[in-house]
């Protein structure tokens, strides 16, 4: 059974990878002057640049958090 602590999830690249989009998200989509700064014929991009950081996160894991 699967019983992750806060300890074990601050320790995971992942998890702050997604804690950072999560906030960076919410700001973009809450302050109509932040959604000057990123142009949408850039979306694809970034939405390419994420998958292969995730892909490169995964890499990185070596174990399961709760093994942290």
């Amino acid at each position: 059974m699967m019983h992750v602590t806060m300890k074990q999830m601050v320790r995971s690249r992942t998890m702050w990878f997604s804690l950072a989009l999560v906030i960076i998200g919410a700001l973009y989509d809450n302050f109509s002057y932040l959604q000057d700064v990123i142009s949408p014929k850039y979306y694809g991009t970034i939405f390419v640049s994420i998958g292969i950081i995730c892909a490169i996160l995964r890499f990185y894991t070596t174990k399961p958090l709760d093994d942290k």
